[in-house]
């Protein structure tokens, strides 16, 4: 039996599986990746409505997946972008261990 099946996985699924991100989360965290992005653009990038896209991007915020920066152009407005890939690893791998202990206490 495994925990989380690893066969024809890759770094970025492994990551997806570990932080729950559901189809679209994936999605929006592929067009971020390594750029800025506006709510708007990513809209028109996942063909999904405003408010669909800020909810998911409020639910990787909560995981601390991805980061929101203030800019101002005549208006204000946020663009969003994925944290650096090596920090996003080392993320997982806190998050693997910190559920690996919590299991081997509730097996002791």
């Amino acid at each position: 039996m495994s925990v989380l099946d690893l066969e024809g996985k890759d770094c970025d699924d492994l990551v997806f599986e570990v932080f729950q991100l559901n189809d679209l989360q994936r999605e929006i965290f592929q067009a971020i990746r390594d750029r800025q992005m506006t709510v708007k653009q990513i809209k028109e990038e996942v063909d999904r409505s405003r408010s669909t896209v800020q909810r998911a991007l409020q639910e990787m915020l909560d995981k601390d997946l991805i980061l929101r920066e203030g800019k101002t152009d005549k208006t204000v407005y946020y663009v969003y972008t994925t944290l650096p890939w090596e920090e996003i690893k080392e993320l997982t791998r806190e998050s693997i261990e910190d559920w690996y202990v919590q299991a081997d206490e509730k097996l002791s």
